[in-house]
């Protein structure tokens, strides 16, 4: 006697796929769907129990109902070979009236049983990304049918020439900066000079007279000796300015 088609619709039919990595559980899902009138029991069974937790993995599916069947792949080293892991759905037609829904597989004969085989397929993150290279290529060619729109790309060499432009521009700036300062130096010495001789002749008429023209120049000495600070202060700001300068040219530039 023939034995009888299975009457359960599977989905997938005929394979079941886990997705790697697979370092951690990893579930693939079976539906099952039973489209006839009648009540069905089924089975899962595989060909590795250690390896694989099926949950549920039995049951009674009612006339044009559904049931997923979650299928756990515990954890192995991608060097194990597990190509040849097979389950199997088994399932029955319930018998009408009272049924001892435990010994019910075993009063029904070979013959009644209906057995669908499904093959295990483990996909693992490289054979994904080869799967997905030829979508890749067909999308970039369906690409080169748009306008082409080109990047302006900056050459490295100008940003090198404005560099070298900033940098010039700076030591001419630091060698302005010296020969200012230089020139104010000159400046002071020359108001020192000065104020040494007003002094001297100052010396010279208050030993003949009275104290009031020594106030008067006295007035001026002091008027000098204000200029001759505030030119020493701006001496001194700008001799500090250079410094900065010279340090960051010769950091950053040179």
């Amino acid at each position: 006697m023939a034995k009888l088609e299975q009457a359960l619709q599977l989905d997938p039919p005929n394979e079941l796929h886990f997705k790697g990595p697979f370092n951690e559980v990893t579930t693939s899902h079976l539906k099952l769907t039973n489209p006839t009138e009648r009540q069905i029991a089924f089975k899962v069974k595989t060909t590795a129990p250690k390896t694989y937790c099926v949950r549920p993995n039995g049951g009674i599916i009612q006339p044009k109902q559904s049931i997923t069947v979650a299928v756990m792949l515990q954890p192995f080293s991608e060097n194990d070979d597990r190509s040849k892991d097979k389950f199997m759905v088994q399932s029955m037609y319930v018998p009408e009236g009272d049924v001892n829904h435990d010994t019910m597989w075993h009063d029904t004969p070979p013959e009644g049983l209906m057995n669908s085989k499904l093959k295990c397929i483990f996909d693992s993150l490289t054979d994904a990304a080869t799967a997905a290279a030829p979508l890749i290529v067909a999308a970039d060619v369906v690409d080169k049918t748009k306008p082409e729109v080109k990047s302006v790309v900056v050459p490295e060499i100008k940003t090198t020439k404005e560099a070298e432009s900033e940098a010039k521009r700076m030591r001419e700036e630091y060698r302005k900066l010296k020969v200012e300062l230089q020139d104010l130096r000159q400046e002071n010495s020359s108001l020192k000079e000065e104020g040494l001789r007003q002094r001297v002749a100052q010396d010279t008429r208050t030993r003949g007279t009275s104290a009031k023209p020594y106030d008067t120049d006295s007035h001026h000495s002091t008027s000098s000796s204000g200029n001759k600070l505030g030119l020493s202060n701006y001496l001194f700001i700008i001799s500090f300015f250079i410094f900065l300068l010279g340090i960051y040219i010769g950091k950053y530039v040179l």
